[in-house]
């Protein structure tokens, strides 16, 4: 367990842009279909956006961080001088690089699909109060910019403010676009 605690630390960059990404996208996809009151959310929709949201997550920290690391060992190239450019990157340094990106895809997928599901699964539960799922999001939110706040030593109110924000923009184009 402590090994598990250790390596969710290390990976916080994955945690969080999981979740978050997980909750933002459900409110983009969900917040149309929650709100029309005679079509309830379905454990298997749930299940399906989740996924969905999941992958296309993972997609975008793959290459998203991948990409990073490998831009940081050709850097180091550049300050350490060395006349090939890209050698480290087919080294053992390259191949690690690599590890750390998948490893970091499963943890930020895993999270990714639990940011997306835990609101949805709200909608399946009380499918009469379907609007709690976008109340469940929010209060996600909510805390996760407390918890950032704390993390960063930032100001609690502007991290509300700035991922409440970001899910009422999403939410209002979510709701308009009525995707599913």
């Amino acid at each position: 367990m402590n090994k598990l605690v250790s390596r969710l630390h290390t990976e916080l960059f994955a945690v969080l842009l999981g979740l978050i990404d997980g909750i933002l996208t459900v409110l983009t996809l969900a917040t149309g279909h929650v709100m029309r009151p005679n079509d309830p959310v379905t454990l298997s929709l749930a299940i399906k956006v989740s996924l969905a949201t999941s992958f296309s997550g993972a997609c975008i920290f793959f290459f998203s961080k991948y990409s990073n690391l490998r831009q940081h060992l050709t850097h180091t190239e550049k300050e350490l001088n060395l006349s090939h450019h890209g050698r480290l990157a087919t080294t053992q340094l390259g191949k690690q690089a690599l590890r750390e990106a998948l490893v970091g895809v499963i943890i930020s997928s895993v999270f990714n699909f639990l940011g997306a599901l835990l609101p949805l699964e709200t909608a399946v539960i009380f499918p009469k109060k379907q609007w709690l799922a976008i109340v469940t999001a929010f209060s996600f939110l909510f805390l996760l910019g407390i918890f950032i706040a704390r993390l960063v030593y930032g100001t609690p109110f502007k991290w509300i403010l700035a991922l409440l924000s970001a899910g009422a923009a999403v939410s209002y184009v979510g709701y308009k676009l009525n995707v599913i």
